[in-house]
């Protein structure tokens, strides 16, 4: 997960309450674990639900002085963001393979975006502040590391008034905010709810992960494992788990564990590329062809894959290779507000006036109250184009 630093998106002035959907619960494969091969003990896993969560008595000492009788839901806010964040604060720092529970992240004042987010809804829930966590979609992107592929993910901390209305018999929430520690490209829209426990399962896979890079096999075992008993629909750990597999030479366990991931998520990135691989290695070479279509099928028709392309164009300034990316990404997806923003943003640097307008009346059109739409229209009256992305 990519995330440098800490901030607040406000979100909505009115937002669905409730949460997306969660995946269907199917069962695993019967013989889903090996726990012969890698000497399992349970004892390797050494956090639980509550201590991932628990902060010490010192942080809740110090996070309790500025809870404040009567406060409204933003001012606290105000008080946690600067206490872990501002001048005076502690100032978290992103780690990149840094994933700890909320007390160690505090002390360490570090993280990575997971350890972040755990630790921001941990310090929520002493000041009486009304949040939850939420797995959003973000543009592709995969770090390989010693053989290793790592897909990223991102959550987010979603916070709401105690407030709701109900209009046309839906119920609305009034003031809602977002703690982000990367806001990035589509991380400000409404994701999927997790609870305390998907959140202990994605936290288990990330030090799962860890381990397998570290090649601590025993350790991968135990945490990939954990994460699957935690929550058995969640399919990213079934591919992890599938690499470990693999790795070991237990070929039919692994393409069991990666059949059932697709099951359960349908055609994404991590168990294509698994089977793929797995197949490709056992000279399977047919089937391995169906399912490098596949993975090249469904990058090519997903917005966000197109979205990422083009935001690293946009980055390097090459404006024509991010108008095309985007032009496409605009091409599979509806109200998508920021590709509409990136997209202008890249007429505008090329030099397309008129078109880059026209994105400006798109956005504003899907929600004039967004921030993306102020920040063009100032550029946009400029004599110049702007040199760097500030949205």
């Amino acid at each position: 997960m990519h995330c440098k630093n800490l901030s607040i998106v406000v979100c909505l002035v009115l937002g669905l309450a409730g949460c997306a959907s969660q995946p269907v619960a199917i069962a695993p494969p019967a013989d889903i674990w090996q726990d012969q091969a890698f000497q399992y003990q349970p004892a390797l896993v050494t956090e639980t639900r509550d201590s991932l969560f628990a902060l010490d008595a010192d942080i809740v000492q110090s996070l309790q002085a500025d809870k404040g009788h009567g406060f409204s839901t933003k001012r606290r806010l105000d008080l946690l963001l600067a206490r872990l964040y501002g001048p005076a604060g502690i100032r978290l720092a992103y780690t990149s393979g840094h994933t700890t529970a909320a007390s160690q992240t505090w002390h360490d004042q570090r993280g990575d975006c997971l350890s972040l987010t755990i630790l921001a809804y941990a310090a929520s829930r002493v000041l009486g502040i009304n949040a939850h966590m939420q797995e959003v979609r973000v543009p592709f992107a995969v770090d390989r590391r010693d053989g290793v592929d790592f897909i990223n993910g991102h959550v987010n901390v979603v916070v709401r008034e105690e407030t709701e209305a109900v209009i046309d018999g839906r119920p609305f929430v009034t003031g809602v905010f977002i703690i982000d520690f990367e806001p990035q490209a589509g991380s400000g829209r409404t994701g999927t709810w997790l609870t305390e426990d998907a959140i202990l399962a994605r936290f288990y896979n990330n030090r799962a992960a860890e381990y397998l890079v570290q090649r601590d096999d025993a350790r991968a075992y135990a945490y990939f494992r954990a994460a699957i008993e935690k929550a058995p629909g969640y399919a990213p750990a079934y591919a992890n788990l599938a690499q470990l597999y693999a790795r070991q030479g237990i070929a039919g366990a692994a393409e069991q564990l990666l059949r059932h991931a697709l099951a359960l998520e349908g055609p994404s990135y991590a168990p294509l590329r698994g089977m793929q691989k797995l197949l490709a290695d056992q000279g399977r070479a047919t089937e391995a062809k169906y399912y490098a279509d596949l993975l090249v099928k469904r990058q090519e028709e997903d917005p966000y894959y197109w979205l990422g392309l083009g935001l690293v164009a946009l980055d390097a300034q090459r404006h024509g290779a991010a108008i095309s990316a985007l032009e496409r990404a605009a091409s599979f997806a509806s109200g998508f507000k920021e590709i509409h923003y990136y997209l202008g943003l890249a007429y505008w640097r090329d030099g397309q006036r008129e078109a880059a307008r026209k994105q400006l009346a798109t956005l504003s059109a899907i929600n004039r109250q967004d921030p993306g739409v102020a920040t063009l229209s100032k550029k946009f009256s400029a004599l110049a184009p702007a040199k760097s992305v500030v949205y």
